[in-house]
């Protein structure tokens, strides 16, 4: 006697079963970049440079607005928009942030040398609090990168939001994989180096 066939609808509850885990679990790796403390006030939102649609910027112009930060200072040492602290400031300053409550940090190309490159500004204005603003995917290697360079100052992750990033899917676009695995790339590049 032949044992009974499982049924197609049994097969095909199994195979969406199976693809729903894997399209959960597969999210994981880049999940896994996005790290993100809870809301709560700091001295100052740190902006990295790298910004050409200037979501790292509008996050902490709202993040100021919203009264949680009292001073933003803007990173970035290249020419290019998105790239350059003048850019970043221009935009901020565009969305109500005034002036005198930017300070920029003009001669970075990296995330490791902004960190460097602000310490003394932040030592020199008694920062106790840093909100580091960055893209979701960007946010762990800079907050491990900040908390190695700016030891002593507690440091927060507040990942630009909305962001043109999302980690769900991440696998499906060729931009989103180059994303992740670089960045897993450049993280362990800081890690080695002791920079995270």
């Amino acid at each position: 006697m032949t044992p009974p066939r499982p049924s197609l609808h049994l097969w095909a509850a199994a195979l969406s079963t199976a693809l729903a885990l894997a399209s959960v679990f597969a999210d994981e790796p880049a999940r896994w970049l996005v790290l993100e403390d809870p809301p709560g006030p700091a001295d100052v939102a740190l902006v990295l440079a790298g910004d050409p649609g200037y979501e790292r910027t509008r996050t902490a112009a709202r993040l100021w607005n919203e009264g949680q930060v009292s001073l933003l200072i803007v990173t970035g040492g290249q020419a290019s928009p998105g790239d350059s602290a003048a850019s970043l400031r221009d935009i901020a300053v565009s969305l109500g942030v005034p002036r005198s409550r930017i300070l920029m940090e003009e001669v970075s190309g990296s995330t490791r040398e902004a960190m460097l490159a602000v310490r003394p500004l932040l030592e020199a204005l008694e920062v106790q609090r840093v909100a580091v603003v960055s893209s979701p995917y960007h946010q762990r290697r800079a907050c491990w990168a900040a908390r190695r360079a700016l030891a002593g100052i507690d440091i927060v992750s507040r990942p630009a939001d909305p962001s043109y990033w999302s980690p769900g899917g991440w696998w499906q676009s060729p931009h989103s994989r180059q994303i992740v695995l670089g960045e897993y790339l450049k993280l362990a590049y800081y890690i080695l180096r002791g920079w995270a």
